[in-house]
C-alpha cells in the first residue's frame, strides 16, 4: 500500500511559508535596513543569521516572536534592533555578542529579567525595556558608560542599585509605574543627567543630596511623598528649565500615617483638619534632633567617625600635612571596619549640612528644621503649602543658620510669585 505524501509540503510550527521566506531572503541579501514590523513572524528567519552580517537596522515590532536564537553574534554590524510588542519571555545571553548594538528596544514583551551579557554592549546608547515583568536592574549593567537613555517604566522593579552611578553618560532615566521606595543617591553624581521620571511608584522621599547636573524630576502619583528636602527646593530655584506652572505633583504631599523614621509636625496651613502628618526620612537616619526643642545635643560618636573617615578618604590632605593619625584613617578599608559601616561609607552621605560655611556630610544622625513652602501654581492658588526638611549636621549649626535658611525660603517665595506672574501674565494678590 502506497502512503500518501499530501502532508510533505505542510508548514512546520515556526517555519515561514515558502513565498515569504524567499521574499525575506531577497531583502536580507540586498538591504542593510530591514522593515519587518507586523509580519506575524514567530521566529527569526535562518537566512538572516546565515547571510545578514551586513545588516545595520532591523525593525521587528508587533510580531509573534517568543524567543531569539543563540547565534545572534552573527549579526556583526547590527546597531539598531527594535523588538517592541512581541511575546518574548527572555533575552538570550548571545545578545551580548552583538557588539555594535547602539539601540535596543524590547518594550511590551513578557521579559522577567535582563541578561548580564548586556554589560558587554559598550556602544549601547539606548535601552528600552518598558512594560515587561522585570523585577530588578542588574548591577553589571551599571558599567555601560555610553548609555544615555534608560527606559524601564511599567515593570515590577522595587530597587535600583547604587552602582547606577556608574552610568556616567546617562541623560534620561524613565522608571514610572514600578514599585520603587527610594531613588539611589548616586543618581545625584551623574554629570549629564537631565531628566528623571519616576511617577506612580511607592517613593517615600526624594534624595536630599544635591544633583550636580540639576535634572528635571517628575514624581507625580507617589502618595507617600509628603515633603521635599530643602536641597531639592534650592535646585528648583537654581534651575533654568523648571517651570512652576507645569511642574506636576498630583497625588503627592498627602497625609500619611507612618511609624519608622518619621518626624511629626503640624503646620498651620497644612491641608486637613487635625491630622498630624508624618514625614518619612531616609532609612539610614537613626538619630534625629530638632534644634528648637531643648538643649543642644552632640552627634553620636559613630556619626562623627563616619564624617571624619569620609572627609579623609574623599579629600585627602597634602602629603606635607599628613601626620600619623591621618595616615591611619587613609589606610582604613573593608577589612578594618565593620561591614555595616563600610556599607554606609560606600553609599555616601544621605545629605550635607545646609549651613553655607559647613556642608558637613550626614550619614545616620541629623538635626532638622521643617519649613513651609509652596512649589506649584496649583498649591499656591489653593493656599496650601508643602513641608520642606532642612538638614543640619548638628544642633549648633541649626541654631546658628536657621534665620539665614528662613530668609532663603522667603526669597524663594518671592521668586516663585514673580515667576508665576510672568508665566500667567497676571498679577497675583
Amino acid at each position: 500500500m502506497m502512503l500518501s505524501d499530501h502532508n510533505t509540503d505542510e508548514q512546520l510550527p515556526g517555519e515561514l511559508p515558502e513565498h515569504q521566506a524567499k521574499e525575506l531572503l531577497m531583502e536580507v541579501r540586498h538591504q542593510t535596513i530591514l522593515h519587518w514590523n507586523y509580519r506575524r513572524l514567530r521566529s527569526l528567519p535562518k537566512q538572516l543569521l546565515e547571510e545578514g552580517s551586513h545588516i545595520r537596522h532591523i525593525y521587528l515590532k508587533r510580531n509573534l516572536l517568543t524567543c531569539l536564537p543563540e547565534n545572534l553574534g552573527s549579526l556583526a554590524q547590527l546597531t539598531y534592533c527594535y523588538l517592541h510588542g512581541n511575546l518574548l519571555k527572555a533575552l538570550p545571553e548571545s545578545i551580548g555578542d552583538v557588539t555594535c548594538l547602539q539601540v535596543l528596544d524590547v518594550g511590551n514583551n513578557k521579559i522577567t529579567s535582563l541578561p548580564h551579557s548586556l554589560a558587554k554592549l559598550t556602544s549601547l546608547r539606548s535601552l528600552v525595556a518598558v512594560y515587561n515583568k522585570i523585577t530588578s536592574f542588574p548591577k553589571d549593567l551599571c558599567r555601560l558608560r555610553s548609555l544615555s537613555v534608560l527606559m524601564l517604566s511599567g515593570n515590577n522593579i522595587s530597587y535600583l542599585p547604587e552602582a547606577i552611578g556608574g552610568l556616567t553618560g546617562l541623560q534620561g532615566l524613565y522608571i514610572d509605574h514600578n514599585q520603587l521606595k527610594e531613588l539611589p543617591r548616586s543618581l545625584a553624581t551623574l554629570p549629564m543627567l537631565t531628566r528623571i521620571s519616576c511617577c506612580c511608584n511607592s517613593l517615600t522621599h526624594l534624595p536630599a543630596v544635591t544633583f550636580v547636573s540639576r535634572p528635571t524630576i517628575f514624581f507625580d502619583d507617589n502618595p507617600r511623598i509628603n515633603y521635599l528636602p530643602f536641597s531639592i527646593v534650592q535646585q528648583f530655584r537654581a534651575g533654568e528649565c523648571w517651570d512652576p506652572v507645569v511642574m506636576q505633583t498630583c497625588g503627592c504631599f498627602q497625609d500619611t500615617s507612618l511609624v519608622n523614621n518619621t518626624v511629626h509636625i503640624s503646620p498651620r496651613r497644612y491641608a486637613g483638619d487635625n491630622t498630624m502628618p508624618s514625614l518619612m526620612l531616609p532609612p539610614e537616619i537613626s538619630n534625629i534632633t530638632v534644634a528648637t526643642h531643648g538643649a543642644v545635643e552632640i552627634p553620636p560618636l559613630r556619626e562623627l567617625c563616619l564624617r571624619y573617615i569620609w572627609k579623609e578618604k574623599k579629600y585627602p590632605r597634602n602629603e606635607s600635612r599628613k601626620r600619623k593619625p591621618y595616615k591611619l584613617f587613609n589606610c582604613i578599608n573593608s577589612t578594618s571596619l565593620p561591614s555595616h559601616l563600610c556599607e554606609l561609607i560606600e553609599l555616601g552621605p544621605i545629605a550635607n549640612c545646609e549651613a553655607p560655611k559647613c556642608r558637613m556630610p550626614i550619614f545616620t544622625s541629623a538635626s532638622i528644621i521643617v519649613l513651609s513652602i509652596t512649589v506649584t501654581a496649583r498649591l499656591y492658588i489653593e493656599g496650601n503649602i508643602v513641608p520642606s526638611v532642612v538638614y543640619f549636621c548638628s544642633d549648633q549649626c541649626a541654631k546658628t543658620y536657621v534665620q539665614e535658611v528662613k530668609a532663603m525660603v522667603d526669597e524663594f517665595s518671592i521668586w516663585f510669585r514673580n515667576r508665576l506672574e510672568q508665566a500667567c501674565n497676571v498679577i497675583l494678590y
